[in-house]
């Protein structure tokens, strides 16, 4: 290294040849410089935490977005991952099964799923059993046919309708009010109400009231129709099976033996094609095929067909095959039916099983009481069917006997 040219002494000289640093400020005026400055950056250091604070919350905004996006593209990855390697992931399982503390939580997990979902189905069966038995308690299913729990204390009548292709429907009505006292106010009850039916809203033409008095014989036994002598109901074949046929449908179930026929002149009514006719058997066992018959298009009704059968096994068998193109049948074509009779019932065994709820319910309730109809044209009350999926059906029990109807197509005047 190389060594400097100066020595002691000389730096001695020169330091003492420089000018001498006095400072003429007093001790005091020294102290308040040094205490106010102290005091200002005391000021700025209290508000430094909160400065921070809010410069920390400005990068957390800006960066949100961005480590959001991150965020969310790893965790796509990791799915992928997952789904990738989801059979390594079930091997992997295998070599380190979870813990006992894991897996006992995982059965509880699934001991309390099934419970809540058992418990929701036992809710939800207990809500449709309880609507099921409020629609049964208040008689909410509705049938084509009259039924003795439809009937309840009150008075019903049957009237043949006539269409427009002069075919005779009977159609039941229930009267408002108390069941008949007598039959000679059940009558008068009759002819009032045959006054009120809408036969145009309800697909037929203008024939009732029909045109004469009814009363009832001394011996309660036989309804008296004491006609005009120049009645309307002799004008062609078709309107006298009309008439004919009409007043069958209105007094066959009520216990009368006949219809007697008179005229004012208390003479025996004349006819052009029937002549003479003074009385109308009833009650007959008629063994008659029910069908499907829809007038001008509006609303379908069971009809019986107007030959008869030898018994309930033909009448029955019959029913497959419409006598003309105003029926239809009641029975699908590929549905064969076997029939036994007993002593107080039909025994209705279908070839293969059939199941109700895949038919419309129309179509469904033509055929149940269609069998039921045609059975009781044979004299039966009851008809036991066998090989229905359902138990049970619209108000039907399939389990036991059905009763038959008490009268066919039941309507409401407010319809």
């Amino acid at each position: 290294m190389k060594k400097s040219g100066w020595n002691d002494r000389e730096v001695e000289d020169l330091l003492k040849k420089l000018p001498k640093l006095n400072d003429d400020r007093s001790r005091s005026l020294i102290y308040s410089r040094v205490e106010k400055e102290r005091k200002r950056l005391g000021g700025l250091q209290r508000y430094m935490p909160v400065l921070a604070a809010f410069a920390a919350l400005f990068i957390l905004v800006l960066l949100a977005p961005a480590l959001m996006t991150k965020m969310s593209g790893e965790d796509s990855a990791m799915e992928g991952a997952y789904s990738t390697d989801s059979s390594a992931g079930e091997a992997k399982v295998a070599e380190d099964p979870p813990s006992a503390e894991e897996s006992k939580s995982e059965v509880t997990r699934d001991y309390e799923t099934e419970e809540e979902n058992q418990l929701q189905m036992a809710e939800e069966s207990d809500k449709d059993n309880k609507e099921t038995q409020t629609l049964t308690e208040l008689g909410k299913h509705e049938r084509l046919s009259l039924f003795k729990e439809d009937i309840d204390g009150k008075d019903y009548y049957t009237f043949g309708l006539v269409s427009s292709d002069a075919m005779t429907v009977p159609v039941s009505v229930l009267a408002a009010g108390e069941a008949e006292g007598n039959r000679a106010d059940w009558v008068e009850k009759y002819e009032n109400t045959s006054k009120k039916i809408p036969e145009n809203d309800w697909g037929f033409q203008d024939y009732l009231p029909i045109k004469g008095e009814f009363s009832i014989s001394e011996n309660k036994e036989n309804v008296i129709l004491t006609l005009e002598g120049n009645h309307p109901y002799n004008e062609s074949s078709a309107m006298e099976s009309s008439f004919y046929q009409s007043l069958v449908y209105s007094f066959e179930d009520r216990g009368m033996k006949e219809i007697t026929l008179q005229t004012k002149e208390g003479n025996v009514p004349e006819f052009s094609h029937y002549g003479t006719l003074s009385s109308i058997p009833l009650n007959q066992t008629l063994h008659r095929p029910f069908y499907s018959y829809s007038p001008d298009g509006k609303g379908r009704y069971l009809v019986p067909g107007s030959m008869n059968e030898k018994n309930v096994k033909e009448s029955i068998a019959a029913m497959k095959e419409t006598p003309s193109d105003f029926y239809q049948s009641v029975i699908p074509r590929q549905l064969s039916v076997n029939v036994t009779e007993t002593d107080d019932r039909v025994i209705v065994t279908f070839n293969e099983e059939v199941d109700l709820n895949s038919m419309t319910e129309q179509a469904a309730k033509e055929l149940i009481e269609g069998i039921l109809l045609t059975a009781k044209s044979s004299g039966y009350q009851k008809v036991q069917f066998q090989n229905i999926r359902q138990e049970s059906w619209n108000g039907f029990t399939f389990t036991k006997p059905l009763e038959t109807p008490v009268a066919p197509n039941k309507k409401s005047l407010d319809q």
